[in-house]
């Protein structure tokens, strides 16, 4: 599974930092649609905008205004906040090997490797 790097990003007035941080959180949890930027590489940038609703109810479509950009951009999902959270429960974990997996993969690896050597020797028998 391949990972991205969400950024929201946000331009507020504050007295500090943890002020503005607290204007931010609440502003994301009145709006009724948030939008991210969500990158999966240096060529593949995404606009994504995320309904704002609880686990009950259903996305809305929001209008998307159009952003220039050297990059390519897309601009095109409109998701559940519901679906983006169990999203975020079944992060993917490192597959793990079975022992039969092992030992059939080094079993296939020492087979390739003594039929090499094998080649190997009746070539240099018949040119030798």
């Amino acid at each position: 599974m391949p990972y991205y790097l969400v950024t929201q990003t946000s331009l507020v007035e504050g007295a500090d930092e943890v002020e503005a941080a607290r204007k931010v959180l609440a502003k994301l949890k009145s709006d009724s649609a948030v939008r991210f930027t969500v990158k999966h590489d240096e060529e593949t940038i995404r606009q994504v905008t995320v309904a704002n609703v609880p686990a009950w109810g259903a996305a809305q479509p929001t209008a998307q205004d159009p952003r220039s950009s050297p990059k390519r951009i897309q601009q095109d999902i409109v998701l559940e906040a519901s679906g983006v959270n169990q999203a975020d429960a079944n992060v993917s974990k490192r597959p793990v090997l079975s022992a039969r997996s092992v030992i059939l993969g080094l079993s296939l690896f020492a087979a390739g490797v003594t039929a090499g050597l094998v080649i190997m020797a009746l070539f240099d028998r018949t040119h030798g």
